[in-house]
């Protein structure tokens, strides 16, 4: 079993601010505006999903927008979502776009097939 662990004032300078754990770890860095708050997260190397906490939705909006990833879940934890939606990340996040219908197209092979017929 692992324990889930919160890292508090966590700064920008540390190697866990910028690490992509798939664990239980959370690192808390505090800010003091939404602008740095996005500056840093677009700073990761990384950018597969975010979540955005508020009771503003022009805020979220206005964060979404702005933040440099794949997914951005508004009010919720982060989370891959139903099959029809799409998942995909951004920078060395993720290749390519994931969910049923984006599968099919990346496995599929358009062709185009022109008839011209004399008048």
């Amino acid at each position: 079993m692992i324990t889930p662990a919160l890292f508090d004032r966590v700064t920008t300078d540390m190697r866990l601010a910028w690490e992509e754990p798939f664990g239980p770890v959370l690192p808390v860095i505090r800010v003091q505006s939404v602008e740095e708050a996005i500056d840093i997260a677009n700073r990761s190397e990384y950018g597969l999903q975010s979540a955005v906490f508020t009771q503003d939705i022009n805020k979220a909006f206005y964060v979404a927008e702005r933040l440099e990833v794949g997914t951005v879940q508004i009010n919720n934890r982060t989370e891959r979502g139903p099959d029809h939606f799409p998942f995909l990340g951004v920078k060395s996040s993720g290749l390519g776009t994931q969910g049923i219908k984006y599968s099919i197209e990346a496995m599929s092979r358009p062709k185009a097939v022109v008839i011209n017929l004399k008048r």
